[in-house]
Order: structure tokens, then sequence, then C-alpha cells
């Protein structure tokens, strides 16, 4: 198997972020599983910061072509599976229809595994920029009644400089564990790193729980949760469902739009 992971930072800028995420992978993974990290490309992302990309028009312009292009090009490299590693999970059900392989939503697997160890979640996020996408995704599942609250580790915290985290990461995991402790005090029976960089720092750090609440790993549990969608669909012949949820486009208007494979 092999996997194709799709984020929205230039890779060039977070080099600390990608190389951890690379590592874990490996401890994570079954042996002979390969995974690829992909980020945002100078073509489209024109040097702009994290913050502008953020703003929902240059989203659009950006970040929604860069995944459909990405996951028709990880299809017809023979990748398995293409993992969206960003919690505003762009443009989902679109993915889902254009694709033959699994398509997987670092939300969507955290949040579903949560729920078979805890009634109320917690998320975690990056800063005060991200609350809307994450309230959207929330929306798009349909599991607020699930969510006790989301809460910022930092009100203003560029991924930039929580690349640099790696390096001496003890302050930023106390900030994450005071944050945490706001959210379980309001309710929360699990926790959520709810961005991929965050996710990336508790993870390696080896941070599974506070005060007996556990963190879900939302990097290793999307990678896990590409493998079993490849065994479902192996052993029991589990599919999407393509009759109204995502139904899928001819190979003709692919091409069209996206070039001949």
């Amino acid at each position: 198997m092999k996997f194709w992971w799709q984020f929205t930072i230039d890779p060039a800028k977070h080099s600390s972020f990608v190389n951890a995420l690379q590592g874990y992978s490996k401890k994570v993974l079954s042996p002979g599983v390969e995974i690829s990290f992909h980020g945002m490309e100078a073509d489209l992302g024109r040097g702009l910061s994290q913050t502008d990309i953020l703003s929902p028009p240059i989203y659009a312009s950006t970040v929604v072509p860069l995944f459909l292009r990405n996951a028709i090009k990880a299809q017809r490299e023979g990748y398995d599976a293409f993992i969206i590693g960003t919690f505003a999970e762009p443009v989902l059900r679109e993915l889902r229809t254009l694709c033959a392989i699994p398509v997987i939503s670092a939300f969507e697997a955290s949040v579903l595994t949560a729920c078979t160890v805890a009634p109320r979640i917690g998320l975690l996020g990056l800063s005060a920029e991200t609350i809307p996408f994450l309230e959207a995704s929330i929306e798009r599942h349909r599991i607020a009644s699930r969510i006790s609250g989301i809460y910022m580790i930092d009100r203003v915290m560029t991924e930039k400089s929580l690349d640099q985290q790696f390096a001496a990461p003890k302050e930023y995991l106390e900030r994450f564990t005071a944050s945490a402790r706001l959210a379980i005090a309001a309710g929360a029976d699990a926790l959520i790193p709810a961005e991929g960089v965050v996710a990336a720092i508790v993870a390696v750090n080896g941070l599974r729980e506070v005060d007996g609440v556990p963190i879900i790993d939302s990097c290793g549990v999307p990678m896990l949760a590409a493998e079993h969608a490849i065994v479902l669909r192996q052993r029991v012949g589990l599919q999407v469902s393509r009759l109204r949820a995502y139904p899928q486009p001819s190979d003709s208007a692919v091409d069209v739009i996206f070039g001949a494979g």
C-alpha cells in the first residue's frame, strides 16, 4: 500500500513538521506501507502567508484546485488512498465523488475514533482563524451533539511559528495541556488536537492523555484509517455510496477538466 497525504502548508517552510510526520509514520503504519507528504505548490501559493490562504476566497482559489488536481494525480500514479491532512477537509464530498480510491479526512477519522472512546469531545484548535473551518466540519458531519466545545491553544499562532516549536516543544505542550484542562472542565471526555501541526507536536512527543482524558492521535488515526479502508474494500467489498452521496463523473469529463491520464 502507498498513501498520499495532502496538506495546505509549504513543506519547504515547515521542514520540522514534515520531517516529524515522516518519522512518526514509520512507527504507526504497518510494515510495507508507504506514505508521501504533499503541500501547497509554488504556482498556487505564490508565497502567500497561512493567514492569507485562510481567507475564504483565497482558500477557494488555491486550496480547492490543489486538492482536486492532486487527488487525481495520486490515483493515476497508483496510490491506494488519499488523506486530507487538514481539519478544514476542503471539498471532501467532491474528492470522494471524483476518486475511486478511498479518501480519508483527518477530521472525520479522528472524530469517529473519539466517538468510540468517549461521549463528549473537545477540539483544541491552532488559533482563532481556524475556528470557522472547524465549525463547518462539525456541521458537515452533523456531530454537534458530540462536540463539547472548541478551544484555542493560542489566539494567534501561525503554522510557521508553530513549526519552530518542534525543536523545543515544552512550552507549547504546557499551553496545550492548559487548554485541554479548560476543555475537560467544560465536559470533554476525549480531546482532539484539531490541526495537523498541533497534532504532530502532541503525537511525536508522546502526549496521550491529560488528567486521565484520552488524546486522539490525529496524525496516526488517519493513517490507520486509510489502511482500514483498504482492508475493508479488499476483504468485504466495502465501497463508497455512488447513488446520491458520491456519484462518480465519467472518465471523459475528468479528462476534459484535469487532462487525460
